[in-house]
């Protein structure tokens, strides 16, 4: 953090699938950890396409891109899902010690550490929508998921836009440390439906990684040289 850098091992594994001028999803934004870094690494002739639900956070996300003059950032106050609804939820605290990346648009977490909410109990309405209806790319490289727990039905609000581009999909996936990162739904769902392979990225001798990489068909036996 001290050097302005979040979690360089995984941006640098997300930036080797995304090449200059490409487009990236990042799903679960937050306040831009990963989609600076990334909207960077395109260019203004790139995009990288952020959602992020809570209205706090894309505030400070979509500011965080503006003043540092990112042309390919483009924001969007929504979550990810299965289906277009509003949802009321707890606003994210920020006034003290905790982790808002870990504030979410699912009915309930395994586990709430780290979650801080508003200390008054304020509400918000969440609006939630599916990424087929409102993105209409004409390229689409990477998706990153990080949305605690509503990672399967964002997938599958996004089943049509991830067959036509086949890009590689870096997800933290709320059920691989119990599963094991090839055994969950997500993982099945994008193995029987898209054809991928989904990979803990460890097999790679990749470490500190926290998330799992699933790969296209046409990806898989380049994967190695395309991380090395």
């Amino acid at each position: 953090i001290s050097e302005g850098r979040w979690m360089q091992p995984e941006l640098d594994l997300l930036k080797a699938f995304l090449p200059v001028g490409g487009v990236a999803v990042d799903a679960g934004a937050n306040i831009g950890g990963v989609t600076l870094p990334l909207s960077r690494h395109v260019g203004p002739d790139g995009q990288v396409h952020a959602f992020e639900p809570f209205r706090v956070l894309h505030q400070v996300l979509t500011a965080n891109c503006a003043i540092n003059g990112l042309l390919s950032c483009f924001t969007y106050h929504n979550a990810l899902g299965n289906r277009t609804e509003q949802r009321s939820r707890r606003m994210p605290g920020l006034a003290a010690v905790g982790n808002p990346s870990k504030s979410y648009v699912v009915d309930a977490v395994k586990s709430e550490l780290l979650v801080h909410h508003d200390s008054q109990g304020r509400m918000e309405t969440v609006s939630m929508v599916r990424l087929d209806d409102v993105l209409r790319l004409e390229r689409l490289d990477v998706i990153k998921i990080d949305v605690e727990s509503g990672e399967y039905e964002m997938l599958l609000g996004a089943e049509h836009t991830i067959r036509k581009f086949q890009p590689v999909i870096y997800v933290e996936d709320s059920e691989a440390d119990t599963l094991g990162a090839t055994k969950t739904p997500t993982a099945q769902w994008l193995k029987k439906a898209q054809g991928y392979s989904c990979h803990d990225p460890r097999d790679f001798d990749l470490v500190l990684m926290t998330s799992t990489l699933c790969v296209p068909q046409s990806l898989q036996q380049e994967v190695r040289e395309r991380i090395r």
